[in-house]
């Protein structure tokens, strides 16, 4: 099974220090690792991880808009299985990952919003058993 981890990068706020940036995505990669360490047959990708820095330049030299960057990202989540959206407490759904989750929505990709690992572990052992 092939995941798309929707997460925070920036909340959309243009003036995100790159060091929160940064954590949010250390975060993810933390996420997908119990995720493969508990469901090994699973592969996990997680937007901004291998590919941030390049994204990172070409938002600042304006090769790149918000938008774009999205698109590219609603492309890869037309070759997922699922997508899983995390949103931990007191951080909602917004910018890029409510346009990730409404592209899942409306491409019919089984998706679910998230705060606890080990319940998204639990919806994808389910969806595992489906397949």
């Amino acid at each position: 099974m092939k995941i798309y981890l929707s997460h925070r990068i920036s909340g959309g706020d243009k003036n995100t220090p790159y060091t929160e940036q940064e954590k949010n995505c250390k975060a993810a990669k933390d996420i997908a690792k119990q995720i493969t360490d508990a469901l090994p047959s699973v592969e996990v990708y997680v937007p901004g991880n291998q590919t941030e820095e390049f994204v990172r330049i070409a938002y600042a030299r304006k090769y790149l808009t918000i938008q774009q960057i999205l698109d590219v990202d609603c492309g890869i989540i037309d070759t997922k299985d699922v997508v899983i959206v995390y949103c931990p407490p007191d951080d909602p759904m917004q910018g890029g990952r409510l346009v990730e989750y409404n592209h899942a929505l409306a491409t019919s990709k089984p998706v679910v919003i998230f705060q606890i690992v080990d319940e998204v572990i639990s919806w994808l052992t389910h969806q595992l058993l489906r397949a």
